[in-house]
């Protein structure tokens, strides 16, 4: 099944103008992120009790994982497993789109939902 990410409600997000939209399957969804500026997104760090993995698909991103900072590009993909502190920080120059996907998924980003969000402060 194709996904239409223009078929999907966009989602509200923090710091810098993001837009997210989500999709769900049975066992994982994919929150797709997309930062058409660069800058400092200064999101809290936190865990979850869903394992991610993110993949950039254009632009570059900045994260810390367990205190270490990492630099995603196009083509570059990261494991997040579950309860492993971590933060988005920086949207490089040209912007960034990446593709998070949760397993189990995160329904708690589901307009309306009354599951409470699997994220944690760290």
């Amino acid at each position: 099944m194709k996904i239409n990410w223009a078929d999907h409600q966009v989602l509200p997000a923090e710091g810098i103008a993001l837009s997210r939209r989500l999709a769900l399957g049975q066992e994982i969804s994919c929150l797709q992120v997309v930062a058409a500026h660069s800058g400092r997104l200064n999101l809290t760090p936190h865990w979850h009790s869903n394992e991610q993995w993110v993949i950039v698909t254009s632009g570059s991103v900045s994260f810390v994982c367990d205190d270490n900072e990492y630099e995603l590009f196009a083509g570059d993909i990261a494991y997040i497993p579950i309860g492993q502190p971590h933060t988005a920080t920086t949207v490089g120059e040209a912007g960034a789109t990446l593709l998070e996907l949760s397993a189990p998924p995160r329904l708690d980003l589901v307009p309306g939902s009354l599951v409470p969000s699997s994220m944690r402060s760290r």
